[in-house]
């Protein structure tokens, strides 16, 4: 089998064209907006309730939704928040980057919810 000028086995063939389409799909995903309206917010207090994280993060745009999901009754550690445009998610993330609840350092990021 001819591929390219070089002589390629069957599976050197396979291994070739999966390169070549893996190499298309990254392409594809760094011309894509990466950015998100929604954040994850780990390492939430127990202590902590939805009207405070509401608090929290209204000041940087409007909350579209927040989320604190609950197993047992209690929330699980971790919030999903969902702001109405990219800008007011990316200036929370910026100013929430350094902030403490009830003396538990927030982890917040960017990402798409798939829940």
């Amino acid at each position: 089998m001819m591929y390219r000028g070089t002589v390629l086995d069957g599976l050197a063939l396979i291994l070739q064209l999966c390169h070549v389409k893996n190499n298309d799909r990254v392409k594809e995903k760094v011309g894509e907006d990466q950015s998100s309206t929604k954040l994850i917010v780990r390492n939430v207090a127990f202590e902590a309730i939805e009207k405070e994280l509401r608090q929290l993060f209204s000041p940087f745009g409007q909350v579209k939704s927040l989320r604190l999901p609950t197993r047992f009754g209690k929330h699980r550690g971790f919030a999903f928040v969902e702001y109405v445009t990219k800008q007011e998610t990316k200036n929370a993330l910026q100013a929430l980057s350094n902030t403490n609840l009830y003396v538990r350092h927030l982890v917040c990021f960017s990402g798409k919810i798939l829940i």
